[in-house]
């Protein structure tokens, strides 16, 4: 039996022919993201997580594959594959007998590249972590839709885009609240930045183990318009300023606000709460472990007053060092003079110290001006009223 030659392909033939995109094999991905096929070049994402950063929006690739997809149809007529009739490659399925041998040897190959092109998109959507959406992908590319009309019914056809909506969430969120929605990059790079906070402070399972939990959970901060930065701000806030700060600190926001350590994280990465007002709660913690490590009293009211005021952490420790230095001689002090409406306790040494207020300042000089004229009075005659026995005995001139 004689060889059957190689069909030829006519001079009319050859300029319809479709260049062949260059691979190994169906989805094989042709290194540094080659060509897919003539006028259509793969965007491929950065490897790792999510899905990497990339400048290329997601719907551009699936664009350019959907376009080249349908000049092969114009130029060969609608592909079916996967029914059993289509052939997987090589010479193709059956032919007509009165087919010309050349035409029918070019749409073989065409359906070979359709099949190459739809691999390659397919594992483009995996890299970036959009795989649930490949039978979507399939259906829209064997119902013939054009480019433009595909890209928008994954995104907004009922019939289509439940698998979108679901991978994005977060953006029906941000739409929901009269948000701008991010583009599939912006998207899945938010996401690898949140991931890669978390890792770093060793929080990795935050979100949950597996993907989907994951994705989920992360869509309710993208739609809360949670940027990188002010993520980094909240969780670093939680763990270097509350969770790993010395015992009075975490006492202190315990009691205040009730939130033990192992809900820290949570509790500020709630989108509910303003970064400001966290912060000023970790300012609070900071100034009532200072108080709490003098042995004074602590209060929230007090605290949060003050981180408003602008007290630091470092001034609360060093103001409470000197108050609970003066402290009890001023107490003695107001005890005696109370007679004459002199009081000085916690609350007033406070307003002293930090805020430099005059009528706490004027019961200071008060204090300390009766006691010295009662310690040079003592050797003679004592004013009335005033405990001379005592005040000889252990008189705070000069202490105070």
């Amino acid at each position: 039996m004689a060889t059957p030659k190689k069909p030829t392909v006519t001079s009319n033939q050859r300029e319809n022919r479709v260049s062949t995109p260059t691979t190994k094999s169906a989805g094989a991905l042709p290194k540094g993201g080659g060509a897919a096929a003539s006028g259509s070049k793969l965007v491929q994402p950065k490897s790792g997580g999510t899905g990497g950063k990339s400048n290329n929006d997601l719907s551009k690739a699936y664009k350019d594959y959907l376009a080249e997809i349908a000049r092969i149809d114009k130029i060969t007529g609608p592909i079916v594959f996967n029914d059993g009739t289509g052939g997987g490659g090589g010479t193709g399925g059956k032919t007509d007998t009165g087919e010309d041998p050349g035409l029918a040897y070019q749409k073989a190959q065409d359906e070979k590249n359709r099949r190459n092109a739809f691999a390659l998109l397919k594992d483009v959507f995996n890299q970036y972590g959009l795989g649930d959406l490949g039978s979507t992908i399939e259906t829209l590319m064997k119902q013939g839709y054009e480019p433009e009309e595909a890209t928008l019914a994954l995104k907004t056809n009922p019939n289509f885009n439940k698998a979108y909506i679901t991978r994005f969430r977060g953006n029906e969120l941000r739409r929901s609240a009269g948000l701008n929605v991010l583009s599939e990059a912006e998207y899945l790079a938010l996401e690898d930045d949140y991931t890669k906070t978390l890792k770093s402070y060793g929080l990795e399972s935050y979100f949950g183990v597996d993907r989907a939990t994951k994705q989920s959970a992360m869509a309710d901060v993208i739609g809360s318009d949670i940027s990188a930065i002010e993520f980094t701000d909240r969780v670093s806030t939680a763990v270097d300023r509350v969770k790993m700060a010395d015992p009075a600190t975490k006492s202190a926001f315990q009691t205040f606000y009730g939130i033990g350590e192992a809900d820290l994280v949570k509790y500020f990465l709630d989108p509910k709460k303003a970064l400001v007002n966290l912060k000023e709660k970790a300012t609070a913690a900071e100034i009532g472990g200072a108080a709490i490590g003098q042995g004074l009293a602590a209060t929230a009211t007090t605290a949060e007053d003050l981180a408003r005021f602008g007290v630091t952490r470092q001034l609360a420790q060093a103001g409470y060092e000197t108050i609970a230095g003066e402290l009890p001689t001023a107490t003695k002090l107001g005890q005696i003079y109370d007679e004459e409406g002199i009081t000085y306790g916690q609350a007033e040494a406070e307003q002293a110290t930090f805020k430099g207020l005059a009528s706490a300042k004027r019961k200071k000089e008060q204090l300390v001006a009766r006691e010295t004229a009662s310690f040079q009075g003592s050797s003679g005659v004592a004013p009335a009223g005033l405990k001379t026995t005592y005040l000889r005995q252990s008189s705070s001139a000069g202490y105070f």
